[in-house]
Parts: structure tokens; C-alpha cells; sequence
């Protein structure tokens, strides 16, 4: 701001029992000053300017007092500029289109039932329950296969396909089946087509049929059907392992021999030689004797005596140790993933050498597979 006028002293001394803050205050002329002021005191200088008679003239404004200038210049772009994050995060919470996929000529069906559930455009997504509305479907319509029910962004996406029927109808349901891929008792079921021939809380052994690859007609007839669905039921891991109830530790007792050999690339010949230990540590180091272009080394190899020790190993340390080997491996062979229901573990001690420890951990599977 560029301030003109007499006595501008007397402006410093009146702006400053106003309370005003002039900052970067300098003299252009001997009446005229230049001072930055904020946003919130331009008022109160130009005020103050006119009842003494000064002559408040702007230079230079401020970022955020251009932009002001422009949004109250363009009232509807400040209000456009405030309701165009609210419009997309409301859009983003609403469903605005129903796309059906893979059901043919099923696909007015189930735009119908979809509508009858109310997953229709313009409502809100946290209302619709995915999972709800695939169980639905599935009960509406059996002779469709639901992949998924699934929301893109503002789009519900339904995913279907027919059940396909066996290629050979003479013998309904040959290789068709869901057997059991391991025992285990089954917990529940979810049959999308064929018929299921065991229940939950029954037990079940590996190549036992669990849903049969046909069904039956409304005059009551068989036709086969490519079984689908899961079947899931608790099974078990198990990892065994065992640990020594003593270690062994092997000291150097400080003899030691070397055997040397003179090598080319054409042949070796022994220099001196040295007959190994009965337990040894052995260390070998090269030297080259001639250089790079003539490759003649010598190799020396030094044996070290050793001898071992065996110490007993407490046997707690070596049942917890059996115990999480065994844990380990029952885990490891445990799909990534997997809950773990229950867990046994046991241990036993055989001729006071070896303590074996076994752990079954009981998870929760799909065991429903294809027949070969």
C-alpha cells in the first residue's frame, strides 16, 4: 500500500494506538510511504487514512486477497466449487447402474428379482448387503450358477452362468460327483447344483461322494448335471518330530597335520603328506607359486583333531523343543489362511534317548473335488 500525505509521523503514531501493524514501512518521497498491511487491518488503515486525509493508494495484493476478489466477482463458481465434492462423495455412496452378466436369456428374471430387493439405481450402497442378494438369487433361481455379487464403484455387478449338464446322460452323473478330497465331519454345506448326500456333523472318508452330479425333473425323472458347490468340513494336520535327550559338543584338542599338494593343470603330485584324524575339522588354502600365466599352486590342507563330547539336555527344554517342531510342521501343512479350531499334542520318551512329540491341529476346509 502506498500512503501520501503531510505529516506521516503522525500516522505511524496514530496506526500504532489503533493497534495496527505496518510492516516493511519505507519512505518513496518526502510524502509518501509505502507499508504491507494484512488483510483484517486494510479496513481499519483506510479508515483511519480518511479521517486524517491521507491518500491510501494499493500496489500490490495479496494471494488470498485476489482470490477472495475472484470468487466474489464469480458467486456461483464459489458455490459450484463447494458443492462439487459433496456431489462426489454422494454419488460415490449411491448405486446408479445394475449390470447383469453371463445370464442369457435368464437376465430379465433376474434384473426382476434384483428389483424386488430393492437394488435398484439411486440407493445407497451400505443398504444392499452383497452377500444377501447373492443368497437370494441363488434361492429365486436355481438354474443359475451365481459366481459373485459384487459392487465397482457405483455399479452392482451380478456374475452368473448357467449349471451345465453332463456331457453323457446315459449314465446320470458318471464323473460329474463332488467326493471328499480328505476325511473330516462335515460342518455345512452350499449346494449350487446336483444333489448332496451327506449332511452337517456327519463324518466323512477321503472318495466318499458328497453331492451326486444329478437331479431330478419336475416329473420326476434323473438327468445328470455338473456338480458345483462347497462343502466345508474340520479336518486335521499333523506334524511329529523328536529331539535327543543329550547334545554333542566337539572341542579341537590342539594336534594338528597338514598335507600338501602341488598342483598344475596337467597333473598333482603330493608334497607331504598326513594321515587324517579319526575326528577332525579340515581347512584347505591355495597359493599360487608362479603367477597368472604359468597357473602352478600349491593347495595345503590342515586337519585338526577333534574330540566330542556328549552332555544330557534337560528334559523339559527337549519336550518343549519336540512339542514346537512338531507344531511347526502340523502348521506348515495347514493351507495359508487357516483357522485354527483345536489343537492336541502329545509326548512320549523311548529308551531314555529321544523324546517324541506329535500335534494335530484341527482346521476348517473345503474337501468337495472333482472325480477323476
Amino acid at each position: 500500500m502506498e500512503i501520501t500525505g503531510l505529516n506521516l509521523e503522525k500516522l505511524m503514531r496514530a496506526a500504532a494506538q489503533e493497534g495496527l501493524v505496518l510492516r516493511d514501512v519505507r519512505r518513496e518521497e518526502e510524502r509518501a510511504v509505502r507499508v504491507r498491511v494484512s488483510l483484517r487491518q486494510m479496513k481499519a488503515l483506510r479508515v483511519l487514512c480518511g479521517r486524517y486525509g491521507w491518500e491510501l493508494r494499493e500496489l500490490h495484493a495479496g494471494a488470498l486477497l485476489r482470490a477472495g476478489r475472484f470468487l466474489a466477482q464469480r458467486r456461483m463458481l464459489a458455490v459450484a466449487a463447494l458443492l462439487c465434492p459433496m456431489l462426489v462423495y454422494a454419488s460415490s455412496q449411491m448405486l446408479l447402474c445394475v449390470c447383469v452378466e453371463g445370464a442369457g436369456e435368464n437376465a430379465a428374471a433376474v434384473r426382476e428379482e434384483l428389483r424386488s430387493a430393492g437394488a435398484v439405481p439411486f440407493r445407497i450402497k451400505g443398504t444392499l448387503s452383497t452377500d444377501a442378494l447373492r443368497a437370494r438369487l441363488e434361492y429365486a433361481l436355481p438354474g443359475l450358477v451365481f459366481a459373485g455379487v459384487r459392487f465397482e464403484g457405483s455399479t452392482l455387478v451380478v456374475d452368473c452362468r448357467r449349471a451345465r449338464e453332463g456331457e453323457s446322460l446315459e449314465v446320470p452323473g458318471t464323473g460329474l460327483d463332488l467326493v471328499a478330497s480328505e476325511p473330516g465331519i462335515v460342518t455345512r454345506l452350499w449346494v449350487q447344483s446336483g444333489t448332496p448326500l451327506v449332511e452337517a456333523g456327519q463324518a466323512v472318508c477321503a472318495g466318499q461322494v458328497l453331492v451326486r452330479g444329478e437331479e431330478r425333473t419336475q416329473a420326476g425323472g434323473v438327468y445328470a448335471v455338473r456338480a458345483q458347490g462347497q462343502v466345508m468340513a474340520r479336518v486335521w494336520a499333523r506334524g511329529d518330530a523328536r529331539v535327543r535327550l543329550w547334545e554333542e559338543t566337539t572341542v579341537e584338542t590342539g594336534q594338528t597335520r597338514s598335507r600338501v599338494t602341488l598342483c598344475t593343470p596337467w597333473q598333482t603330485r603330493v608334497v607331504k603328506e598326513a594321515e587324517p584324524f579319526v575326528s577332525q575339522d579340515a581347512s584347505v588354502s591355495i597359493e599360487p607359486l608362479v603367477g597368472l600365466y604359468l597357473p602352478v599352486y600349491r593347495k595345503t590342507e590342515t586337519y585338526a583333531e577333534t574330540v566330542v563330547f556328549r552332555s544330557p539336555r534337560d528334559c523339559g527344554e527337549a519336550t518343549r523343543r519336540a512339542l514346537g517342531a512338531a507344531e511347526e510342521i502340523a502348521k506348515n501343512s495347514c493351507p495359508a489362511g487357516a483357522e485354527t479350531l483345536d489343537k492336541w499334542t502329545k509326548y512320549s520318551m523311548i529308551d531314555n534317548e529321544f523324546v517324541y512329540a506329535t500335534v494335530v491341529i484341527e482346521y476348517e476346509r473345503d474337501i468337495a473335488s472333482r472325480t477323476p
